[in-house]
């Protein structure tokens, strides 16, 4: 999976790199398609590159989960610097382990989060990532987008969107639906999650904003979902 997401990792800077384009989101269509692991993995991979840092954002706020994969114990998290409880240099946790590597936890779950997602906090926070660190990528972790508002909240304030799909589980016209709502944001590709018989894991596609524009040949992505 190391070379797979290195891969991921080269296109995503490559598409990037002009005009200080730092801020990156993931979200999918519908719940357990895998984006929160390819979160983590393409965080990871982006901070081995020699020049750059990351931070995590665990910005599903009604299901926060990136402090399990490391394990973390729930404590605070984004949800208290949005309410005012906490600063951000009091909630970045530094895994052990991996160096230019930070995570902004999500707290406890909120069932309002669409709300903090959206509160001027949230905005200037997200201002204030951008500028304060130009050479450090910031990836936000979203719930998916078909079921919550919290990443259409969002998507104007980012530089880059990252859908993230399954293989046999994600349905055509739900994909289609969040392109349709992320038609006007800069979405800069899918990542077709757990394709079988693929030792990589995953494909990566640019983005399409047109019927007319998806890509041919036999790996098509539209020939490997189930309609």
């Amino acid at each position: 999976m190391g070379e797979a997401y290195k891969h991921l990792r080269t296109q995503i800077v490559q598409r990037t790199k002009a005009g200080n384009k730092n801020l990156l989101m993931l979200t999918g269509p519908l719940a357990n398609e895998g984006k929160t692991l390819t979160a983590i993995n393409l965080a990871i991979s982006l901070s081995q590159e020699m020049d750059k840092t990351v931070l995590l954002v665990d910005a599903d706020l009604r299901r926060p989960t990136i402090h399990e994969y490391f394990g973390l114990q729930r404590q605070f998290g984004l949800v208290d610097y949005l309410t005012g409880a906490k600063t951000i240099p009091e909630l970045l946790v530094h895994p052990e382990g991996i160096a230019k590597f930070v995570i902004l936890p999500g707290g406890r779950p909120i069932p309002e989060a669409s709300e903090l997602v959206s509160s001027p906090m949230m905005v200037e926070l997200v201002e204030e990532l951008k500028h304060f660190y130009p050479d450090r990528y910031v990836l936000f972790d979203l719930p998916p987008m078909l079921s919550f508002a919290d990443p259409l909240a969002l998507a104007p304030l980012v530089d880059g969107i990252i859908l993230v799909v399954e293989m046999g589980k994600t349905r055509r016209e739900d994909i289609q639906r969040c392109l349709e709502l992320l038609k006007d944001f800069p979405v800069l590709g899918t990542v077709l999650n757990k394709v079988a018989g693929s030792e990589s894991g995953y494909y990566y596609y640019p983005a399409y904003h047109h019927d007319n524009d998806q890509p041919t040949g036999e790996k098509s992505w539209w020939a490997w979902l189930r309609r």
